[in-house]
Parts: structure tokens; sequence; C-alpha cells
């Protein structure tokens, strides 16, 4: 369990501070107060309770096993819950998906010029926004809610990077397609996406319900400012990604279903005019076959006539086929 507590001055230096009791009441209007906790350990959190002066309702909800994404509001304070997906270490791999999607869910309060973040395990959303403020910045300019907003849109941005990861590898299935491959290579690939588009799309679904409060009048507060309609439209946006990565991958299998359709009229057309060419030789060999006695039965070479003859109306069906376009 790690505890990061950064102090975005915009006046000053961004600096780590040490987390102490009335810290938050001693925060200047140009400075913004990030506190991060890495782990759920109750007494962790109860420190961290008493230090920022949190509601005992926002602290027991921290306390909370994570579960679907949610908004709540306590006086001066707004405390929303969401679940990232992100992929998995390098290590835990899954030959048949390829790398493996792992969700996180993320608590975060925000009051005046305070944000508080709580999750299990690594957040890699939040270590490339860290990696990304370099030196002294000016996020100490930034309201509460800007800042929350800055962080969930990173999360977000992490959902975008696995879409394009999957809409690449739709592109390599429309190549796998229009070549014709291996069946089963092509179908567990698909499966594979599938499982994975459906996964982000039932994690993304809850978080309607927690981000559209935000859009409404009545969740303005004049402490934390009011960034929320931004956050809304960017996870539609998110949202609308999925569902078009989802059309992307119905479109492969629709083009492999029209090259396999493709495929076999080929090869019923073939099967089709070798039916043709070989007819009039059936027919052929069938009446010189019958039982009655003709004197062109005495003469033995007239069976070279007659073999003769079905090469050549065998010659002619090729011929007529080719002059027309069937082969």
């Amino acid at each position: 369990m790690t505890l990061r507590s950064t102090l975005y001055d915009a006046s000053g230096t961004d600096r780590e501070v040490e987390l102490s009791v009335g810290v938050a009441s001693q925060l200047g209007p140009k400075q913004l107060l990030w506190v991060d906790l890495d782990g759920r350990e109750t007494r962790a959190i109860e420190r961290l309770g008493e230090a920022l002066e949190l509601p005992e309702d926002a602290v027991k909800h921290l306390l909370e096993s994570p579960g679907v994404a949610r908004l709540l509001r306590y006086p001066g304070l707004v405390h929303l819950r969401l679940v990232a997906i992100q992929p998995a270490d390098p290590d835990a791999r899954d030959s048949r998906d390829g790398p493996s999607l792992q969700s996180s869910a993320i608590d975060i309060v925000a009051g005046p010029n305070l944000v508080v973040t709580v999750h299990d395990g690594a957040v890699h959303a939040f270590d490339a926004f860290v990696a990304h403020v370099r030196g002294d910045s000016h996020l100490g300019e930034l309201d509460a809610a800007g800042f929350m907003g800055a962080l969930v849109d990173s999360v977000l941005s992490v959902y975008l990077e696995i879409v394009e990861t999957i809409e690449r590898r739709i592109d390599a299935l429309d190549e796998l397609a229009l070549r014709g491959g291996r069946t089963d290579t092509f179908l567990s690939e698909v499966v594979a996406l599938r499982r994975r588009i459906a996964a982000l799309r039932r994690t993304l679904a809850p978080h309607r319900a927690a981000f559209a409060p935000m859009a409404r009048p009545d969740l303005d507060v004049p402490d934390l400012g009011k960034p929320w309609p931004g956050l809304v439209e960017r996870l539609e946006r998110t949202i609308d990604a999925t569902e078009s990565a989802r059309d992307l991958l119905l479109g492969s299998f629709d083009v492999y279903m029209a090259r396999a359709a493709h495929r076999q009229n080929n090869v019923m057309k073939v099967l089709t005019v070798l039916n043709a060419i070989l007819l009039p030789s059936i027919v052929l060999a069938g009446v010189m076959g019958m039982n009655f006695k003709v004197p062109l039965f005495d003469d033995s070479n007239n069976f070279w006539f007659v073999v003769a003859g079905m090469f050549g109306l065998a010659t002619a069906v090729v011929g007529l086929s080719r002059w027309r376009g069937w082969l």
C-alpha cells in the first residue's frame, strides 16, 4: 500500500507534502492537493479521513468493497466511483485473447482545493498523468472539479487506447478474411475480440448512471467548479467508439462470410462445369452399352471413334463454357 500526497502550487513549486491533520484547511486559492492511496486497508483510510477531515459517510463508502460506478454527494464534496479497465502486467497474458485486461475500481472524492483517489493496485491512467506533468505546472490554478475531470479523462483515454488496439486487430482480420486464411484462426480471433469488446461495454455502460447527474444544475457546487458536461460527452464518445469497434467486428465477419460464399460458388461452378463435360460422354457410353445387335459393334475399331467422340464433346463443352465466361 502506497500513499502519495502531491501539492500543486501555481504560485510556487509543485512538491510532495506530508499528510497531517488540518493540511486541507491550509490550502491557498492557487493550490491543489492530490492525495492518492493505493490500497483499502481500514486503518489507512481512517487515518486519511482524519487528516483531511472527510465526513464519516465518505470514509465508510471508501471502505466498502468496490462495486459499480456511482456518484454520491456530501456537503461541499462529490464522491465519484468509476471502474477502469487496463492491460494486465506483461507476465499475465492470455495466448488466445492477447494481453489480458483487468478492472480496477477507483474512488474520487473532490472537495475545495482537494482531490482524493483510492484504488486497489496500480492505475496506468494515473501513472501516465503523473508522467505527463513534468516540473512545475499550473495545475494549482485548477479547481477540484477541473482536476477531477482531468483524472477521469485520463481513465477514459485508456479505454480509447484499448479500442484502438482492437480496431488494429480487426483490420488484420479483414486481411485474413480476404486472403481466405484458416477458418479456425479467423473464428477464434473473432470470439476473442467479441469477448473483449463485451467486457468494455459492460464496464462502461453503468457509468452513464453515475455521470448523468453531473449535467444537472442541482450538482453545482460553487467551491468545486463545474466541468461536468464535458465528462458526460467524453463518456458518450468512449461508448460510441466501443460500439463502432463492435460494428467493425461484425463487418469483418460479413466480409469473411462473403468470401466463404464466393469460394463456395466457385467450387459449385467447377463441379457444375465438370458434370456438364462428363454428361455427354456418360450418355454416349450408356447408349453404346445397350444390348442390341447393331453392325457398328461388329468392328472393334469403332471403339476408338466412340472415345474420340467423347473427347470431342468434352472439348466442345469446355470451349462453350470459356466463351460464355463460366470458367
